[in-house]
């Protein structure tokens, strides 16, 4: 599993930053896009994982890369359950060693960022933390529209797509 965290994320995490600028060439196992997200509590942050090339979204309590990973994978499993492509749980390969890089793709920062606006407003409107429906917010992003080669779709239809294809 490969994951790619913007630089704040890799410097509040104590890791340092590997440059890897291989593409990835197959709609899965794909790889993962890690950023901070600010929560509205004061000393709260999140974690926002984005799948490139899927835009699954799945969120994590906390500001550590190193003690969100095994969260990270629950989450991820639950999350492609719940939303019903259980079969293509496998093709994500999420328990395999994850190998962390810096970001190296410009239009999927600027995918994350689109959607840090959106996730920071769900997550300031719970009272707590604890309060947070998680898997609410990862929901809303299910249906969220992207630009993606010249087209607009969303990770359902993308997903559907690869359904179709297994």
């Amino acid at each position: 599993m490969i994951i790619r965290g913007t630089n704040k994320i890799l410097k509040t995490s104590g890791i340092k930053p590997v440059k890897n600028t291989d593409e990835i060439t197959s709609e899965l196992p794909g790889e993962w896009y890690a950023g901070l997200l600010s929560t509205g509590k004061q000393g709260k942050l999140a974690i926002h994982f984005l799948h490139h090339p899927t835009m699954l979204t799945v969120l994590v309590n906390g500001k550590s890369l190193n003690k969100a990973l095994p969260v990270f994978q629950e989450r991820s499993e639950n999350l492609i359950k719940r939303l019903g492509y259980g079969k293509l749980l496998f093709q994500y390969q999420l328990q395999t060693e994850p190998q962390i890089f810096a970001t190296n793709s410009r239009s999927m920062l600027s995918h994350m960022n689109q959607l840090r606006y959106n996730i920071e407003y769900h997550l300031a409107m719970a009272e707590t933390i604890e309060d947070t429906n998680w898997d609410y917010i990862e929901d809303v992003h299910f249906n969220y529209i992207f630009s993606r080669n010249k087209k607009y779709m969303t990770p359902k239809e993308i997903l559907d797509a690869l359904m179709i294809d297994k």
